[in-house]
Formats: structure tokens, sequence, C-alpha cells
């Protein structure tokens, strides 16, 4: 008697040796089309996302240059300005010397001398953009002006400088330093 063991049926070849796939297996021509497609399109949101993303990445690099650009004009423009305030006090003490000097004191070689240099460094100024604020008699003004007090006045309007009591100076709309007065106010 003869014992057959039970073995796996293959499917016949065909007549090119290969096995029979049965139709739900076989991907058509348009489920592959379809599946391409979806790649395509994804891959295609993927490169438009990054597209998007360096265009933002370069715009924020160009903004931050040229934010670090004025950020270092104005600091030079500051530091420049910062060097110009430190010669008012000077400026003050030639006024203060010259106030206080006779006529023959001003006429001498020494007083020539004090108005030569501080003649010359009134001009250095100048040639910097940077001028007096006239306050005598104007209308005091906050941005402008510094009240120390008030004084009674008949000659000088009410809310007016009466009396400068240190000079101010600015650049062109820029305050270097507000002009020290003394407002007038009604005489009783």
């Amino acid at each position: 008697m003869s014992v057959q063991q039970d073995q796996p049926t293959s499917p016949a070849p065909e007549s090119d040796g290969q096995p029979h796939a049965t139709p739900a297996e076989a991907p058509t021509p348009t489920d592959e089309l379809e599946t391409l497609r979806g790649e395509l399109a994804e891959i295609e949101h993927k490169a438009d996302e990054y597209l998007r993303l360096a265009q933002r990445t370069q715009a924020d690099f160009i903004n931050f240059r040229r934010r670090v650009e004025e950020e270092r004009a104005q600091q030079a423009r500051d530091a420049g300005l910062s060097v110009l305030q430190r010669l008012f006090p000077i400026l003050d003490d030639f006024d203060r010397a010259l106030s206080n000097a006779s006529e023959a004191e001003r006429q001498s070689g020494w007083g020539q001398g004090v108005l030569l240099v501080e003649r010359n460094l009134r001009g250095l100024l100048a040639a910097e953009g940077v001028e007096q604020i006239e306050a005598d008699g104007a209308e005091f003004d906050p941005r402008l002006h510094e009240a120390l007090g008030s004084a009674p006045s008949t000659s000088v309007a009410e809310g007016h400088v009466l009396h400068v009591v240190r000079q101010g100076y600015r650049k062109g709309d820029r305050v270097l330093r507000p002009t020290q007065v003394m407002v007038a106010k009604r005489a009783s």
C-alpha cells in the first residue's frame, strides 16, 4: 500500500511558465495612473510648502539685514550726537566767562583768544547742523524748554519765556538739550 502525502498544489503554469494572477490582484493602468497622480499632487504640495518657507525665510533675512543696517546708522548718529552734547557745558563756560569779563578784558589779547575759541566751537557745531533753540520771549514749549520756575512780569506775556538760564540746542527736529528757562506769569 502506498501512502500519499498532501502536497500543496500550485497553479498550473501558463505557456510562458508564470502562474496565473487573479483579476483582483492585477493593478489596472487606471489604478496605477491614479496612484501616481496622488503621489505627484502630494509632492507638488510639499514643493509649494517648501517654496513658501524659503520665500518667507528670504524675506525675513532681508528685513533683518535692513534693520541691522538702520540700527548701525542710528548708533553712528547717536555716537556723534553724544560727542556734540559733551561740548555744550564748554560753551556754557565760555558764555559765563565772557559775560563776566569787562570790556577791557575782552579787548585784551587773552580776551580776543577766548572769543576766537568760542567762535570756532560754535562754528564746529553749526557745521554739524547744531543750532541754538531761540527762547527769549517765545511761548513756552515743553518740547523745547525746561521750566525752572516762574516769575511775575509786566513786559513779557504770561506763559512766555522771561529769561534763559541755560541755552538749549537742537539738530534738525531733534532736541539735544532743552533750554532751561524762567517763565513769565501775570504780575499781581
